[in-house]
């Protein structure tokens, strides 16, 4: 298992991994927009302060994990590392290390991850990782007329 940076070559193949995934979800009501998304991968491959991390295996992406610094809103001289979107179907362990490591090397104070799936798995992971879990998240969907 790679984790690596995502190149300009893998965004063809890492946009239809986000594609499948996005069918899934339980965000799939949304629909899926290509340009949106381009716009999303290049900034967070290109900004300083922004990671485009990829797990892959035998030439296949098996995970992403996207990130960035932020400032906390009440002191902008100090900063936290949180997740735009994780998901993997193998590598995610590989994937929030490098996450962690990048963020300690840029500075952060702390990393914020959330779930936003419901799948408990995921808040397993991060319970078994070291992570404390300071919250939840709610959501309010607009009925469709």
């Amino acid at each position: 298992m790679e984790v690596r940076r995502v190149r300009h070559g893998d965004i063809p193949q890492l946009m239809r991994f986000i594609q499948d995934y996005h069918i899934s979800s339980n965000l799939s009501d949304i629909p899926f927009d290509k340009k949106s998304m381009t716009k999303i991968i290049d900034y967070y491959r290109q900004a300083r302060d922004s990671v485009a991390l990829i797990a892959v295996k035998d030439g296949r992406i098996t995970g992403l994990l996207f990130g960035s610094i932020e400032p906390f809103f009440f002191n902008q001289k100090r900063s936290y590392a949180t997740d735009l979107m994780f998901f993997a179907k193998a590598g995610g362990v590989q994937l929030w290390r490098h996450f962690v490591d990048w963020a300690w090397s840029m500075g952060a104070s702390r990393v914020m991850m959330g779930v936003s799936s419901g799948d408990d798995r995921a808040d397993q992971l991060f319970d078994v990782l070291g992570m404390e879990q300071t919250g939840g998240m709610y959501v309010l969907r607009q009925e469709s007329s």
